[in-house]
């Protein structure tokens, strides 16, 4: 095949790997099949259940903290700026201490997920804010039309049609921290004192590898 010919055929090649690659998507069981919503204690309810405080992905192995509509720790709508004591995180750069809004915990990331870690949600105390990766991993680009977001409500209530930090400093400007938008999936730096949203997660079991 010479060279031209090569070229003329890649922009064919290119949209039939797209297409490939939409069909595979649209034909994987939705994200949440592997999702089970826990209870207080760290036991197994049923959704819609009003004891369903965690949400655990069996195929990730994470346990995700569920936004609540009653007030406390978990209630919908409070805000956090990105804050992190330890230097392997915030790159020679803490962030903004207590600057968001909110009820019972310390305003930012670091002192939300202490708070939480204290009151031993679903029985368990190592909850943390999560990576880019982790947040992504929640994402279903089949629900957008549906809902406008990329995460099962029904799973996940009270999801911010905004953005929620990731734990990771951007490396090139350490004043700024990385969040992922729960409409599009699209992550990108932002200032640390900016005030989002923040839900926790935490490694419950390793992946199931499927």
């Amino acid at each position: 095949m010479t060279l031209n010919r090569l070229r003329l055929l890649l922009p064919a090649l290119a949209a039939l790997l797209l297409l490939v690659g939409c069909e595979t998507e649209n034909d994987a069981p939705p994200v949440s099949d592997s999702w089970t919503p826990i209870g207080p204690g760290g036991e197994t309810v049923a959704l819609g259940d009003a004891a369903h405080h965690c949400t655990f992905d069996e195929r990730t192995g994470l346990m995700w903290e569920v936004k609540r509509d009653e007030p406390g720790l978990h209630e919908p709508g409070q805000t956090y700026s990105w804050y992190a004591a330890d230097n392997r995180l915030n790159m020679g750069e803490p962030g903004a201490r207590d600057d968001g809004d909110c009820v019972n915990s310390r305003c930012d990331t670091e002192g939300f997920a202490a708070a939480v870690n204290e009151a031993g949600l679903c029985g368990f105390s190592d909850w943390q804010v999560p990576t880019r990766n982790q947040l992504m991993t929640l994402g279903d680009r089949r629900l957008m039309d549906e809902t406008g977001l990329i995460v099962d409500p029904a799973w996940l209530p009270h999801i911010e049609r905004g953005e929620y930090w990731a734990s990771e400093t951007f490396r090139l400007y350490p004043q700024s921290a990385w969040a992922v938008d729960m409409r599009h999936g699209l992550d990108r730096a932002d200032h640390k004192s900016e005030a989002k949203a923040v839900r926790l997660v935490r490694q419950h079991r390793e992946p199931s590898g499927d």
